[in-house]
């Protein structure tokens, strides 16, 4: 065997090794060049408090009651006629209207606290690799994960001439990711001791905060 056998042989032994390390599982090995938009979600969320009902009027001790229901007739009158001038608790027996809140954006059914798409800077690009060689990798992931499910932080990428985005939901107290828009390609969700590591500094530099309790 010449020299120049040799060298190639070599090379055909090694080609496995440094590009089969490189490679990404399906569909993260066509993301190179997707869109990624990173998405700080509440994960948890408190059931609401219930509103309080209007009961019977609200009588003053030590007046008729006659004389009560005359007083806030008199009051009601003069709330229509000039709106606005008695605040609502004044007049007994009524509550003040609640204020309707804007309905809150969400992701997959999470409150999005924060989000931003990732841009061509060198630090944008670092981050995007980082994710992708996460969640490429079947070694990212082991069956350790919890028995519940509140994500914390939201990924969705859109590849180029293909509009159908594909979805990512990481939980870390759960520690566990979910995939919507693709078939998820491992036999297991729950992250590994270094995975867990790795998306916490994710989210440290995307956000300029470390991961919250219940996220």
């Amino acid at each position: 065997m010449n020299l120049t056998t040799r060298t190639f042989a070599g090379i055909a032994l090694l080609a496995p090794l440094v590009f089969g390390c490189a490679a990404r599982t399906a569909p993260f090995d066509e993301m190179d060049k997707a869109q990624i938009t990173v998405l700080r979600l509440q994960g948890q969320e408190l059931a609401p408090t219930p509103a309080a009902t209007t009961g019977a009027p609200t009588l003053i001790p030590g007046i008729p009651p006659e004389l009560q229901q005359m007083g806030q007739a008199a009051l009601q009158g003069l709330q229509q006629a000039l709106p606005g001038l008695i605040p609502p608790n004044l007049i007994p027996g009524q509550t003040a209207s609640t204020p309707v809140l804007p309905a809150q954006p969400r992701f997959k059914n999470f409150v999005i606290l924060q989000q931003r798409q990732l841009t061509t800077s060198d630090a944008d690009e670092e981050l995007k690799d980082q994710i992708l060689d996460v969640f490429g990798d079947e070694d990212s992931f082991t069956a350790d994960r919890g028995n519940c499910f509140y994500p914390g932080l939201g990924i969705s990428l859109v590849r180029p001439n293909n509009p159908t985005p594909v979805d990512l939901l990481i939980s870390f107290s759960c520690n566990q990711a979910m995939g919507d828009g693709f078939r998820w390609p491992y036999a297991t969700n729950g992250f590994s001791a270094e995975t867990h590591q790795k998306l916490s500094e994710i989210y440290q530099q995307l956000w300029g905060q470390s991961v919250p309790p219940g996220a």
